[in-house]
């Protein structure tokens, strides 16, 4: 593939992901006047059981396609057999865990979701969770084939539904909870359907026993990493779920969201990052790499500081009373993600090793860091609320970087500006938390006005030659 080709659907990647998921923060207005806290609790809750039950329903053989689609390529009948046994194989996968979570929800599902009751809500959760891995391996066989803007307009397709029938079920209908999680599952049933009429020329029903094990060996190592990501992401909603109540999840999901926008800009950037990194590794051109990783870290700092000083006056604006308390969490999880951008730099360099030494390191920290956000979740959400959730995200996050920063030089041998790359988003994050100061709560505005607007300055006059240079390079900005 041409490095333009690459760039071209790495864009495309970015700009859909941004769509699909910072769809949760444009809809902040319209969900909150028609949903209550539980309902918006509700969801969140469902939601984060169901990207958690994703990884045992997929199992992550959408990445043995990716992988063995380029060993098999040219051989047709042979792609065509790898489809079909991971399709069939996931397809029979899904309905058994579906079956088994159904028959076994008081033991296996009731305890994740304390108050929240199974029928309707997380039934439909897993009317979702069932019907969307088949869709997902359509996807990641596009991928696999390069086929960028089928993709995007197969995603910007079950955006737009889900989106419709969401705002119908929703405005329209009064439904709630229900009208969010049922507009899912019937787009994910829709989404179903049509991957198997796509699919159809380009797979053959059956299991290849050899392909399935051969599968299954390559993406087994890949589900604890998997499962630990899942996890720091999603365990906070879970445990306030059970530690506190279900509404609190619903405000506590409105402070995420924005915070969540970092995790947007950081995965996007990303995305073009990693193809620019394998080149400059290439060309034998690393003392690049240091100074761009350290631009846009002070990138993610600033849109940090802004959600965080500002953040509580948009949430007061766009969202009922209710809600107000949401503004608390943003510092943590804004900065929580600045670091999760620090990370993605560590683990580039890891993953960048061809021996796949880099591979079985990062499971090892992922998971410790999950273990820590868990640990951290239980001890800290009884005494602090949500805010101690969030500071639970912030801290794992941010141990997880450390522990990074010993090994991403191992086998790639960059120079990145550790101690920058680490304390400066914690100088940040110390001056994000003047919204919490109370004493001259009067001029509490204009003073993160002047202080943003100094930042800003200082920022642009430093900085802005060497973004522009990256954003060139990657053809995001011209």
């Amino acid at each position: 593939m041409s490095r333009g080709s690459l760039l071209k659907n790495s864009a495309i990647y970015s700009v859909i992901m941004l769509l699909q998921k910072g769809i949760n923060f444009f809809l902040i207005p319209v969900l909150t006047i028609y949903l209550t806290p539980y309902d918006y609790g509700v969801v969140a809750v469902v939601m984060a059981v169901n990207t958690f039950l994703n990884v045992f329903y997929l199992l992550a053989l959408n990445g043995s396609l990716n992988r063995f689609f380029y060993e098999f390529k040219g051989n047709d009948e042979l792609v065509k057999k790898l489809f079909g046994t991971i399709v069939t194989f996931v397809l029979f996968n899904s309905l058994l865990i579906s079956l088994i979570l159904f028959i076994g929800r008081k033991w296996l599902l009731q305890p994740f979701l304390a108050d929240i009751e199974f029928f309707p809500y997380m039934l439909l959760g897993l009317v979702s969770v069932m019907f969307n891995p088949c869709y997902t391996i359509y996807q990641n066989s596009l991928q696999a084939k390069q086929e960028g803007i089928r993709y995007g307009k197969n995603n910007m397709g079950f955006f737009i539904l889900n989106i419709s029938l969401l705002l119908l079920s929703v405005i329209v209908f009064d439904m709630g909870a229900k009208g969010v999680l049922g507009s899912l599952a019937v787009t994910n049933i829709i989404f179903f359907i049509y991957s198997l009429f796509g699919f159809r020329r380009e797979f053959t029903f059956g299991i290849d026993w050899d392909l399935l094990l051969k599968s299954i060996k390559y993406a087994f190592p890949l589900i604890p990493h998997t499962i630990a990501g899942v996890a720091t992401a999603l365990i906070d909603r879970i445990l306030i779920n059970k530690l506190l109540t279900t509404s609190l999840v619903g405000i506590y999901s409105i402070g995420n969201n924005f915070g969540a926008i970092v995790f947007l800009i950081a995965s996007g950037i990303n995305q073009a990052f990693v193809p620019w990194f394998n080149q400059k590794i290439k060309e034998n051109k690393k003392t690049e790499i240091p100074k761009i990783a350290k631009s846009l870290i002070l990138f993610y700092c600033v849109i940090a500081l802004s959600l965080s000083f500002f953040g509580k006056e948009v949430i007061m604006l766009i969202t009922p009373q209710i809600y107000h308390s949401a503004w608390r969490v943003i510092p943590f999880i804004a900065f929580a993600f600045v670091y999760h951008g620090v990370y993605y730099f560590f683990v580039g360099a890891l993953f960048y090793d061809i021996k796949g030494r880099g591979n079985r390191i990062i499971p090892v920290a992922t998971i410790s860091a999950a273990l820590t956000n868990i640990a951290l979740n239980i001890a800290l959400i009884p005494i602090y609320g949500i805010l101690g959730a969030a500071i639970a995200t912030f801290i794992s996050k941010f141990l997880l970087s450390i522990s990074l920063s010993f090994l991403y030089g191992r086998y790639v041998k960059i120079t990145y500006p550790v101690k920058y790359m680490l304390f400066m988003p914690l100088g940040f994050f110390v001056i994000s938390l003047i919204g919490f100061i109370t004493v001259f709560d009067r001029y509490l505005f204009l003073t993160k006005t002047l202080i943003f607007a100094l930042v800003l300055f200082l920022y642009f006059l430093f900085l802005k030659s060497d973004i522009r240079k990256f954003l060139k390079e990657v053809k995001l900005f011209n």
